[in-house]
Protein backbone atom coordinates (compact mmCIF):
# COMPACT_ATOMS: atom_id res chain seq x y z
CA UNK A 1 0.00 0.00 0.00
CA UNK A 2 2.63 2.18 0.76
CA UNK A 3 4.18 1.88 -2.99
CA UNK A 4 0.71 3.06 -4.13
CA UNK A 5 0.90 6.23 -2.27
CA UNK A 6 4.63 6.79 -3.08
CA UNK A 7 3.57 6.26 -7.04
CA UNK A 8 0.55 8.80 -6.65
CA UNK A 9 2.85 11.47 -4.61
CA UNK A 10 5.68 11.21 -7.00
CA UNK A 11 2.60 12.37 -9.55
CA UNK A 12 2.20 15.80 -7.70
CA UNK A 13 5.80 16.30 -7.58
CA UNK A 14 6.18 15.87 -11.44
CA UNK A 15 9.54 14.59 -12.57
CA UNK A 16 10.74 14.40 -16.04
CA UNK A 17 9.69 13.93 -19.47
CA UNK A 18 7.11 12.01 -21.17
CA UNK A 19 7.68 8.62 -22.47
CA UNK A 20 6.00 5.68 -23.84
CA UNK A 21 4.47 2.85 -22.57
CA UNK A 22 7.03 0.54 -20.47
CA UNK A 23 8.47 3.30 -19.69
CA UNK A 24 9.20 3.83 -15.76
CA UNK A 25 6.64 6.03 -13.97
CA UNK A 26 8.75 8.27 -11.99
CA UNK A 27 9.95 9.69 -15.68
CA UNK A 28 6.49 10.44 -17.44
CA UNK A 29 3.66 10.87 -15.17
CA UNK A 30 2.90 13.79 -15.08
CA UNK A 31 4.06 15.99 -17.78
CA UNK A 32 5.07 19.14 -16.80
CA UNK A 33 1.78 21.19 -16.60
CA UNK A 34 -0.43 18.51 -16.10
CA UNK A 35 -2.06 17.82 -12.45
CA UNK A 36 -3.83 14.33 -11.32
CA UNK A 37 -7.47 14.95 -11.34
CA UNK A 38 -8.49 11.49 -9.84
CA UNK A 39 -6.52 8.09 -9.31
CA UNK A 40 -8.18 4.57 -9.26
CA UNK A 41 -6.65 1.06 -8.38
CA UNK A 42 -7.90 -2.12 -9.52
CA UNK A 43 -5.89 -5.29 -8.68
CA UNK A 44 -2.57 -4.59 -9.78
CA UNK A 45 -3.27 -1.38 -12.07
CA UNK A 46 -3.14 1.97 -10.94
CA UNK A 47 -5.50 4.56 -13.52
CA UNK A 48 -4.84 8.25 -13.60
CA UNK A 49 -6.56 10.95 -14.85
CA UNK A 50 -4.29 13.68 -15.62
CA UNK A 51 -5.65 16.84 -16.94
CA UNK A 52 -3.91 20.12 -18.57
CA UNK A 53 -3.00 22.11 -21.47
CA UNK A 54 -3.04 19.29 -23.60
CA UNK A 55 -6.79 18.30 -21.87
CA UNK A 56 -7.08 15.27 -20.39
CA UNK A 57 -5.43 12.08 -20.57
CA UNK A 58 -5.96 8.50 -18.99
CA UNK A 59 -3.09 6.44 -17.96
CA UNK A 60 -2.90 3.08 -16.89
CA UNK A 61 0.00 1.84 -14.41
CA UNK A 62 1.46 -1.60 -12.96
CA UNK A 63 1.17 -1.18 -9.78
CA UNK A 64 4.60 -3.28 -9.19
CA UNK A 65 7.25 -1.88 -11.36
CA UNK A 66 5.40 1.77 -11.71
CA UNK A 67 5.80 1.30 -15.24
CA UNK A 68 3.22 2.77 -18.11
CA UNK A 69 1.23 0.26 -19.85
CA UNK A 70 -0.90 2.68 -21.75
CA UNK A 71 -1.84 6.38 -22.31
CA UNK A 72 -5.51 7.05 -23.69
CA UNK A 73 -6.04 10.72 -25.00
CA UNK A 74 -9.28 11.74 -24.02
CA UNK A 75 -11.12 14.32 -26.66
Amino acid sequence: MMAVGALIAGAFLGAGSRGGAGTPYSATVPAAGQRVESSDIDGNRILLRLSGGDGQELVVLDVATGRVIGRIKVQ
